[in-house]
């Protein structure tokens, strides 16, 4: 069994979630276990060794011919389509996440180029998100068309969702320059991208792009590739975007929400967000807490990311 095909087994085992799915992935790190020697243990051995759920150690019991069978077929999948498996315990996992994530998703499924997440500080790209709480005007979507275009065309790599208007503009604005998006799911690859990970991940995208331009763009998830949205979901998509991002915008938040709890840990963390001048009142409280006002303009967006690269 490769090692892709024993974490996308260990990934398919029911009641096993992501502390469980960390903490098996780290003892069978630090114990050197081949998969083999894992899957020829007993239910009782994964429960007093790995501290696995009754009912998952039950299943992999139980089930094991069929996992293994799902494992392999699952990994054809990813060899075909060119879908990369990242392990928190590797070292080919984005760096900004372990950085900047207290709970690193223990698998990344990604598809695209990865290499948009290597820059450093200081280099001609970066990557940025801009923040925009539930409820937003048009004036404020429209706002994120300029900011996202301004900050594209100054380098920048937007980090993104696909499922919620705000996150949608903003991968407009960089596809309108055939400039690369980076986009977090809050469900499975397959799921959002269809059966051949070619379908563009949203009704407006598909005006632009017929097909997922996938040697421009870079779709990550942590979830399997069949999974589902749920609510739960949103928050976990929403915290890797702002892991992901080396600058935040906070153009339109409510003090107190997701938006805004997320700016203010980015800022704690020592990364740069700025506030837009209006917004709602979250963008008052950030400015209180000591987040820099974006100066306004084009010529503002280049003082930002000029700082950015000092």
């Amino acid at each position: 069994m490769s090692p892709t095909e024993f974490l996308l087994l260990l990934h398919s085992v029911p009641h096993i979630g992501e502390k469980a799915l960390s903490r098996l992935l780290r003892l069978t790190a630090q114990s050197r276990l081949t998969p083999e020697s894992f899957l020829a243990m007993t239910g009782d051995e994964w429960q007093r060794r790995f501290e696995l759920h009754p009912e998952a150690a039950s299943a992999l019991e139980t089930q094991r011919e069929d996992l293994i069978a799902r494992s392999v077929e699952l990994a054809r999948i990813l060899r075909t389509f060119g879908i990369q498996l990242l392990s928190a315990e590797s070292a080919t996992y984005p760096a900004r996440i372990v950085r900047n994530e207290d709970v690193p998703p223990p698998l990344l499924y990604a598809i695209g180029p990865t290499s948009l997440l290597k820059h450093s500080y200081g280099s001609e790209r970066f990557t940025f998100t801009i923040a925009v709480s539930n409820g937003a005007s048009s004036k404020s979507l429209d706002r994120i068309d300029e900011l996202g275009g301004e900050l594209s065309v100054c380098g920048g790599i937007p980090v993104t969702g696909h499922d919620r208007p705000p996150y949608q503009r903003l991968a407009l604005a960089s596809q309108r320059r055939s400039n690369p998006t980076i986009y977090v799911l809050d469900r499975g690859l397959r799921e959002a991208l269809g059966a051949q990970f070619d379908r563009p991940p949203f009704a407006a995208a598909r005006i632009r792009d017929h097909e997922y331009v996938s040697d421009r763009d870079l779709t990550l998830s942590p979830f399997r590739l069949d999974d589902h949205s749920i609510g739960a979901n949103n928050r976990r998509r929403d915290s890797l975007i702002f892991a992901l991002a080396d600058m935040i915008v906070a153009l339109d938040v409510r003090a107190g929400g997701a938006m805004f709890d997320s700016c203010l840990r980015a800022a704690k963390q020592g990364r740069p967000v700025y506030v837009a001048a209006d917004g709602r009142d979250g963008n008052e409280a950030l400015i209180a807490q000591g987040c820099a006002l974006l100066p306004p303009g084009p010529s503002g967006v280049k003082q930002v990311v000029q700082a950015l690269r000092k």
